[in-house]
This record gives C-alpha cells, sequence and structure tokens, in this order.
C-alpha cells in the first residue's frame, strides 16, 4: 500500500518558531523603532468545554466502514502504534488514504490499508477491521466552530492545559496504560483582535503541541489539521478570507482536540498542552524552524555549517542579502559573519547554505556545555532589515564505532541516562519549565548526562536545559509508518539546532516492526535530508540505521549481535524496569545492577535509557494503581530508594574525569534505605566507604566491611521484644522470600502462635491454603505483592534513632546518616523544593504568567521528627501574593484524589502542591497581549512594570494539626527565569535536596 499521499501534508513549510527568537527594531522613514518580528504570548484568556460538541462525537464524523470482522488483508502496513481496537479504527478514520484496517491477535496491533488492500475470509476470524470504498469528507460544520456561537458560559483556562488529568478516575479494565482516566473530545475558542498595524505583515498562531488530533477554525472558516500529539505546527492568520484589523473588530479561533484516542502505551493527555504564540512577520522571513546552525564540527572542512530557509509572500522578485554572525556572549572570540545574496520568488521558499570557519572554537561537553549566539538576518535591497533570527549554538564532534562506541570531542565514555515520560502529579502533560530544569537537574544529581526522549519530541523549552546543562540526548519519534514520515520530518527540523541531541530514534521497541523495509530506509532519508552528520538509530530493529539500540537485552543478546554485526555501534536503549515505592519498600537493587551490565561491554555505548528517572501516569498494570512504580523519583518528585544506589555507582563510584560524568562533586554516599516504621532484623544501608556501622537507639554494632562496592550492606538489627504476641505489619497479600516452611501448622492462627513461640528467631510469618505455613526472619523488602491468597504479619523494631556511619581504610569517619522514629502527628511543616538553591531551580518564582513552584508537605510530630505511618489528610491554598494552587499529589500510586483537588492524604508523611504565579509584568509584547486578548481570565497581564510585589503565601492544614505557612519569592528579573538559573547552574556544589531529603 501507498501512503505517501498522507504523509506528505505533514511536510508543508510554516512560519518560524519564535520561542529562541531575539526581536530586533529599525527604524522606518524616520518613525518610531518597529519590531522586525513581533512573538506575542497567545496562551492566555482561552474558552474550554469538557467533552464533544452536541452536533458530533470522538472520531472525525466519516468513518464509514463496513464491518471485515474475521476477514484476512493482504497489501497492509502494521501501524504498530495503536494498543485498542478502537484506536486503530479511528486513526485510520483521519487518514483519507487508509480504507482498511484490522486489530486483533493476527494482526500484531493494529493493520493499515490503503485502496489496494484485498481482504477475504479467513478460517481463523479472530481479528476485527473495517473497509470503505472511499474517505468522505471530515465533519467541519460543528456548532461550537460558528463564529456566531456564544461561549460566554465556558471556563476560561490558560494554556497549556492538560484537560484529562482533570477528570476523575474510573476502574477500566482495559485502559491501565492510560492511568484510568476517560479520553474525550474537548473544544478551546479564543477571541482576540488584531492590531490594525499589522495589516500586510504574515501573522500565524505557533502551538508547539496539541493531543492528539487538533481540527482548526478561523471566524467559522475551517483552515486545517495536526494529527501528531508531539510536534508543533502553525496556522496562517493572514490570508484567511474576512481576518479582521482594530481594537474594535473580533475575531475567534476555535480548535477541537479530539484525545479519545492515543498512540502509546502510557498516559498522554489531552489539550492545548503546550505553549501557544502569535507571530507577525515580513512577507519575506525565515521558515519554520529554516534556521540550522550544525551543532556537528566538520572535521574534513574544519567549517561550521549554516543552512538557512527563507520564504516571500510579496509580489515581484526581490533581492536579499541573508548574513550569519557567530559572536561568543563571554568575548573570548571575534564575531564571525558570511553574507550571501537571495532572489527571492513568492510562495517558493528558498535555502541558503554557508559554511563559516571554525577555528578556535571552544568545542560543547558535558562538562563544559559551552554556547554561542548565532544571528541570522534578512536585508532588503534598501537596507532595511527584514527579519532577523538569534540562537544559542553549541559545536561538538561527534563519532560511533562498531568496535568502541561513542566518543565526543575525541574521548571515549559510557552513557549514563535515563529514559522518560511526560508526566507529573497534579498537572499531567502540561509540565511547567521549572519543573523540567527540576528534573534535569535530578538526573544529573543520580549521575545521569543522557536523557531519552521515550517515546517522543518533547516541549521545545527542554531541549534548552540539555543544551545548558550539558546533558546529552536521543530524540525519539513516535509514530512509525509510511504514513507517518512527516512526523519525523518535523521533529528533525525542529530540534537539529541542538548540540546535546547525538541520535534521531524512529521508533520505539515493537513498533519498530514493519513488514518492509521503505519505512527505515523513507525515515533515514527525511533525517538525513535535514541533518545529514548526526547518526538514525532506533530502540528495536528496523531498516537504515547507523546506530542499533537493544532494548532489555542480556549480555548474551549483545554478544550475539555484535558477533553478526561487528560494525554496527551498538547501545543498551532502555534497561531496568525495577519498581519500587517509598512506602512498603521492595529494594530491588539487583535488577539494576544486572541489567545495567551490558552497557559495560567495550563494544557498547553505554546504557542511556534506564526505565525510568520519575514515575509517570499510566502503565500501572492494574487498578487500583494508576501510576507506574518504575521511577527512581516517584510522579510528585520525591526520591525513591533506588535513586540513591544511582548516586553511589554513577556518581561516587565515577571519577570526575570521566568524560561523561556531569560536572558535580564527588561526595561520599551514606544511605539507610530503609523506613522506622519498615524495619525486622536488618536494615539495608548504600555506603561509598570501606566499612559501615550501626548505631541502634545508641547502642553501637560491629563494624562491617564493604565487600561488594556499590551494593547495598545487610546489616543486622536486634530482633524487638514481643509483646502478647503482637505482629503489627500487616503481609496480607505479599509473599516474603527468605522464610522457612513449618509443615506441622494448618491454619493461620496456628502459624502466627508458632511463630511467637520460636521468640527472636521468628519475626514474620506467612499462610495461604496451599504453601501452608512459612516463618522467619526475612527483611521486609523481600515482600512482592502476590496472586496467592497470602496472609500474615511481620514485626518492627520501635525506632528511636538509627545511625550508620561509613570509614576508610584507616578508620574514619566519612560520612553518616541517621533515621528517626516518631510520635504521634502533631503538625504540618511545609518546605519550598521548587525553586530552591537545593534543587538547582533558582530562588524565585518569574512573575511571567506560567512560573510554577514545588511545594513539600510533611507530617511531624512535635519534635519535628517525620510521621511516615499515619496517613493525614492535607489542605493547600495560596493565603496571599500574585499565585495559585494548579494541581496536588503524593507519589502513591494508588492516589485516586482529583489531580486539581485542594485536599490530598499524605503518603509517607509527605504530599505535594504545586502553585502557579497568576500575574504577567515579565513576557515580552505584553502591551500586545492586552491589546489583542479580548476575555479576561485568571491572570492579569500588567502591561508596565508592576513595581513591588508581595511574595506568595501558602499554607497547608490538616484538622487537629498544626497548621504550616510558607513563602514564595517572586521575581520580575529575566536573570531569573529558569534558562538564565540553568546556565548559572552547571557546575552545581551539591544537590543537597537528595542528600538532605526525609522519607
Amino acid at each position: 500500500m501507498d501512503l505517501r499521499g498522507f504523509a506528505a501534508v505533514f511536510l508543508f513549510l510554516m512560519g518560524l518558531s519564535c520561542v529562541l527568537a531575539t526581536p530586533v527594531t529599525f527604524e522606518k522613514d524616520g518613525a518610531e523603532a518597529v519590531a522586525v518580528r513581533e512573538c506575542v504570548p497567545f496562551d492566555y484568556n482561552w474558552r474550554f468545554r469538557y467533552g464533544h460538541a452536541p452536533d458530533g462525537g470522538p472520531g472525525p464524523g466519516n468513518a464509514d466502514f463496513t464491518d471485515i470482522s474475521g476477514q484476512e488483508c493482504t497489501n497492509v502496513d502494521h501501524n504498530p502504534n495503536r494498543y485498542a481496537r478502537g484506536d486503530c479504527e479511528t486513526a485510520c478514520a483521519y487518514n483519507p488514504d487508509c480504507m482498511v484496517w484490522q486489530s486483533g491477535a493476527l494482526s500484531g496491533n493494529c493493520l493499515h490499508g490503503g485502496a489496494d488492500a484485498v481482504c477475504s475470509s479467513s478460517k481463523h476470524g479472530q481479528q476485527d477491521g473495517g473497509q470503505r470504498k472511499t474517505a468522505q469528507p471530515m465533519k467541519t460544520d460543528y456548532k461550537f466552530a460558528a463564529k456566531s456561537f456564544n461561549a460566554i458560559d465556558w471556563k476560561i483556562v490558560n494554556t497549556p492545559h492538560d484537560f484529562v488529568v482533570t477528570g476523575d478516575f474510573v476502574s477500566m479494565p482495559w485502559d491501565y496504560h492510560h492511568a484510568f482516566l476517560p479520553r474525550n473530545v474537548s473544544w478551546y475558542r479564543k477571541e482576540f483582535h488584531l492590531p490594525s498595524d499589522w495589516k500586510g505583515s504574515h501573522i500565524t498562531v505557533y502551538f508547539e503541541g496539541v493531543f492528539h488530533v487538533a481540527q482548526i477554525w478561523v471566524n467559522g472558516q475551517y483552515v486545517q489539521m495536526h494529527t501528531c500529539g508531539y510536534t508543533g505546527f502553525t496556522v496562517r492568520l493572514d490570508n484567511v478570507t474576512g481576518i479582521l484589523y482594530g481594537n474594535d473588530s473580533t475575531n475567534v479561533i476555535a480548535v477541537r482536540v479530539d484525545a479519545t484516542f492515543g498512540s502509546g502505551h502510557w498516559y498522554e493527555g489531552g489539550g492545548i498542552y503546550r505553549r501557544t504564540h502569535l507571530i507577525r512577520t515580513n512577507p519575506i522571513h525565515f521558515t519554520h524552524d529554516g534556521v540550522f546552525i550544525s551543532p556537528e564540527v566538520n572535521v574534513t572542512t574544519k567549517t561550521i555549517d549554516v543552512s538557512v530557509e527563507l520564504e516571500s509572500f510579496s509580489t515581484g522578485s526581490p533581492k536579499v542579502l541573508v548574513s550569519c554572525t557567530i559572536s561568543d556572549p563571554a568575548g573570548a572570540m571575534s564575531n564571525i559573519t558570511a553574507k550571501m545574496a537571495v532572489t527571492m520568488e513568492a510562495g517558493h521558499p528558498q535555502t541558503v547554505r554557508i559554511a563559516i570557519p571554525a577555528s578556535n572554537i571552544q568545542l560543547w561537553s558535558i562538562k563544559k556545555p559551552y554556547l554561542y549566539e548565532a544571528s541570522v538576518v534578512i536585508e532588503g535591497a534598501d537596507g532595511s532589515i527584514l527579519d532577523t533570527h538569534t540562537v544559542s549554538v553549541g559545536f561538538r564532534q561527534t563519532h560511533w564505532s562498531g568496535a568502541s562506541g561513542f566518543s565526543m570531542n575525541g574521548n571515549a565514555f559510557k552513557f549514563r541516562g535515563f529514559s522518560h515520560h511526560n508526566s507529573f502529579t497534579g498537572v499531567g502533560t502540561a509540565i511547567p519549565d521549572r519543573i523540567h530544569l527540576f528534573r534535569a537537574q535530578a538526573s544529573r544529581a543520580v549521575g545521569g548526562s543522557f536523557w531519552r526522549m521515550s517515546h517522543n519530541p518533547y516541549l521545545p523549552a527542554l531541549y534548552d536545559f540539555l543544551d545548558v546543562l550539558g546533558i546529552i540526548s536521543w530524540d525519539e519519534n513516535r509514530d512509525y509508518g509510511m504514513e507517518y514520515v512527516g512526523a519525523m520530518h518535523d521533529m528533525v527540523k525542529r530540534d537539529r539546532g541542538h548540540p546535546s541531541i547525538v541520535v534521531w530514534s524512529y521508533c520505539n521497541e515493537v513498533e519498530c516492526t514493519q513488514y518492509n523495509k521503505q519505512t527505515g530506509l523513507s525515515f533515514r532519508a527525511a533525517a538525513k535530508a535535514l541533518d545529514p552528520n548526526r547518526a538514525v538509530g532506533a530502540n528495536g530493529g528496523t531498516d537504515g540505521l547507523d546506530v542499533q539500540g537493544i532494548s532489555h537485552g542480556s549480555n548474551a543478546s549483545f554478544i550475539n549481535f555484535h558477533k553478526s554485526n561487528p560494525d554496527m555501534p551498538l547501545v543498551l536503549s532502555e534497561c531496568c524496569s525495577c519498581q519500587t515505592q517509598r512506602m512498603n519498600r521492595i529494594e530491588t537493587t539487583t535488577c539494576m545492577h544486572d541489567q545495567n551490565s551490558p552497557g559495560l561491554l567495550p563494544y557498547v555505548s553505554g546504557s542511556l535509557g534506564v526505565w525510568t528517572l520519575f514515575d509517570y501516569y499510566g502503565e500501572s498494570h492494574g487498578f487500583p494503581s494508576v501510576t507506574s512504580s518504575y521511577g527512581n523519583f516517584d510522579l510528585a518528585g520525591f526520591p525513591k530508594p533506588h535513586a540513591y544506589w544511582y548516586v553511589l555507582n554513577w556518581m561516587a563510584m565515577i571519577s570526575t574525569d570521566d568524560y561523561g560524568r556531569p560536572p558535580l562533586p564527588s561526595n561520599h554516599v551514606t544511605r539507610i534505605l530503609d523506613l522506622p516504621g519498615e524495619i525486622t532484623t536488618r536494615v539495608e544501608v548504600l555506603s561509598s566507604g570501606a566499612a559501615l556501622q550501626l548505631i541502634v537507639n545508641g547502642k553501637p554494632g560491629d563494624k562491617v566491611e564493604v565487600t561488594n562496592p556499590g551494593e547495598p550492606i545487610q546489616a543486622k538489627v536486634d530482633a524487638p521484644e514481643r509483646v502478647n504476641c503482637s505482629f503489627p505489619r500487616n503481609l496480607t497479600s505479599v509473599q516474603c522470600r527468605g522464610l522457612d516452611h513449618n509443615g506441622n501448622v494448618k491454619t493461620p492462627g496456628q502459624c502466627k502462635s508458632a511463630c511467637c513461640d520460636a521468640g527472636p528467631s521468628c519475626v514474620i510469618w506467612q499462610f495461604a491454603e496451599k504453601q501452608g505455613c512459612w516463618m522467619g526472619t526475612a527483611d521486609l523488602s523481600s515482600c512482592e505483592p502476590s496472586e496467592d491468597p497470602w496472609v500474615g504479619a511481620g514485626d518492627i523494631v520501635t525506632v528511636k534513632n538509627i545511625t550508620a556511619l561509613s570509614f576508610d581504610t584507616t578508620g574514619k569517619v566519612i560520612g553518616s546518616h541517621t533515621i528517626l522514629g516518631a510520635a504521634q502527628a502533631s503538625a504540618i511543616s511545609l518546605e519550598l523544593d521548587v525553586p530552591s538553591p537545593d534543587t538547582g531551580t533558582g530562588t524565585a518564582l518569574v512573575l511571567d504568567g506560567h512560573d510554577a513552584a514545588l511545594v513539600k508537605a510533611s507530617v511531624v510530630d512535635a519534635a519535628g521528627v517525620l510521621v511516615t505511618d499515619q496517613v493525614v489528610n492535607i489542605t493547600f491554598r495560596v493565603a496571599g501574593g500574585p499565585g495559585a494552587l494548579i494541581g496536588i499529589g503524593n507519589g502513591d500510586n494508588h492516589l485516586h484524589a482529583n489531580a486539581k483537588s485542594d485536599n490530598v492524604p499524605s503518603y509517607g508523611g509527605l504530599a505535594r502542591g504545586i502553585f502557579q504565579v497568576n500575574l504577567d509584568c515579565v513576557s515580552k509584547h505584553r502591551d500586545r497581549i492586552v491589546q489583542i486578548d479580548v476575555d479576561h481570565g485568571p491572570t492579569t497581564v500588567n502591561p508596565g512594570a508592576c513595581g513591588t510585589v508581595d511574595s506568595i503565601s501558602v499554607e497547608a492544614s490538616s484538622p487537629g494539626l498544626q497548621t504550616a505557612h510558607l513563602t514564595i519569592p517572586v521575581s520580575t528579573s529575566a536573570e531569573d527565569l529558569p534558562l538564565p538559573v540553568a546556565k548559572k547552574s552547571v557546575a552545581l556544589e551539591g544537590f543537597p535536596f537528595l542528600t538532605n531529603f526525609v522519607g
């Protein structure tokens, strides 16, 4: 089948993204200065309606498929990103070239076919499917799309906005992938003015991301559709018939978002979940993402390759001059400029290629991510400035080898990094930039210098953070198949200027499966046409690769592949799905050690995709769990025990001279991995020392030699004195390892009594009808969820305090960690985790209308000790200042509280509140926002200087406990924005958030 026609619609050229553009002004005929390019925030005051229109439903409204269930089709292709029958059908319905869909046991997820597909009866009869002869036009005459529709009763929201996360959790057995949050169609409308002085300009709305299928109307006219939820797109306004200018004339843009189906097996959210911009340029301007300064220094010519694409919507064939200047903000290098003349032709984009000498430049690296500025300018024949674009650029030399792996700037090193998914507690997929900065800093703190974009492109701001922090990345396309080549094109074109990206990835795991070689070769061609010097790879088997990624492979699988393909570079692109939570901990460090090991093979480039750094919504493996448990940090950003294994193995035990190690100090690690209320007869401790000693309730134990560096030490604790045969720790529905079988007892009560009679030699008992009685001194960390009907209980040590001391080879104490037992809950305590120097995220929120803070609430006793084993309901609120509560959470994978509630139960003594500024005193062109926006909503835009502004005052309360108060500092300085903060924090002195974390 041939779906290239559908793919081609993605290959159009659009107006330039403004995220990195620096406005330039010039004098026009002696009049006041006029901006060459205006990029106005278009995020505020969208009218939102949850649910589809009364005259429509899910899908495109043209699905007219004839049922062919039970038939088998030929001339069909694998569409591997559709994990449910409905998703397969809906994706086909939106594609006008798709005439056949099949989903079922034989199809291997989902099959799509074109007009040449042939279907006939099958004796197997195990597949659902549908076929149509032609694709009818999609429904576009929705009531909600009409300009005259009155949406006054709709809620006003700001974007980024994830409407799926605002729903309530519902037990749907088939939907564990998506967090049990209902998906649907919803609508956005925005009324706006266009300034009169914009007449004759080129005007677009740039959406950074809308999930999943976006249909757009302007003044009631259907304009376009975008079907990839992970790439941006622009909507041109100045060529819309009937577009109006002036403060007395109102325009309306309507967006229908169909999030009823997805492309992933995890939570993907729904809505306008990334930033939105209104852009005005000269009719002659740079195209969307058309400025490309290649990060790869041309080793042969010693030059920097520059590619600039521009287009004209003016009349005639004007001649223009394009120039590019590379400058060093630090002043260590003189500016380098090159120019080229171009003759423009209306409607025909022109590409200009310039080679700039690369002498005396400093190379970008993980340890020193040196960045320059590149400014490109279009000048008219009269010398006037028509358009300008300024970007940060870094230059490096990369090399891949089948024999020795990866090197940068001539230095070989092993990758150490994490995979990610794009969701966070309380906000879903609409994650504020400063929280992304927190996630990036957390990666560096545990030794991760590689960020895998799994399994899709992320928001543009994240790549900027990686560039300035020195984190290299694997940029991954989402949908894979011939009909999605355009999405690969869009990803590469948008992101190719980032020095942090070293691989373009086509696909992930089973989704790489195709029935032809053409798909892989077409994806390769799309990438290489835009960026010829960067490697292409995949986390799975497909064609046309420079680098082969293997997911969850054993050492043997890498060895065998290398023997058959000695020249193909290899990387462990995903591994280590090791589950744990902060409560009822399961220490699966053996999983991390064993599954990371293939990355240490001499010809493997390392382990870049540990699954995952943070928990995420979805992939919970069954209700009532609604989030994953794979993260080293939970969904609320609190570290789990596994994080400290990476601090030890990827930071403390890696030389600071290692070229791939983040430039953070090497500190000794001593960390008790157990909670005070979960200790039986031993404690697990991580130590970078040569020996370890426990002091339990003031009583010193023996020193224990650290014989297996990097792995937990099992330190013995005296069994508790049992009173009245009590076993306070409930161990129902879990199975504990390391117990002994007692065949003499036949009931749960007899099993408990036998354990009690055994004294200190038995602290855990378990009974199941088929397995019988098991008892002994196993650690609680060995107890894992089980489908067998186990009942049982365990004893715990009453901990007042336990201190672990680490010693070097001379007997000197080099580190310590103490955990304290708590009394009854007495109060709530609040701390500011973000922004905070302890997380490398700054000292204040900026009043830009979007910045957000992470506040930690702790349940403590009268002495201020964290109470982990009592659950209390905590209510957050803003007591004063320019802020609002936008989300809550606690990291529990069973939390069912609505993400937008103000009330959340504590989990392990902790809860999270997310607060966002609701005043904009910083954004450029604020005067234009006031002029353009018709509605007024939750955010106040001040076009002038805000002067002195009070900080945000928040509080957390719970019945019977002392209320806590906290002040979140605010700023109107651009230097406090997340990106400048990141630039100043490359060489952090440490990450005290991890070291000092209690919980």
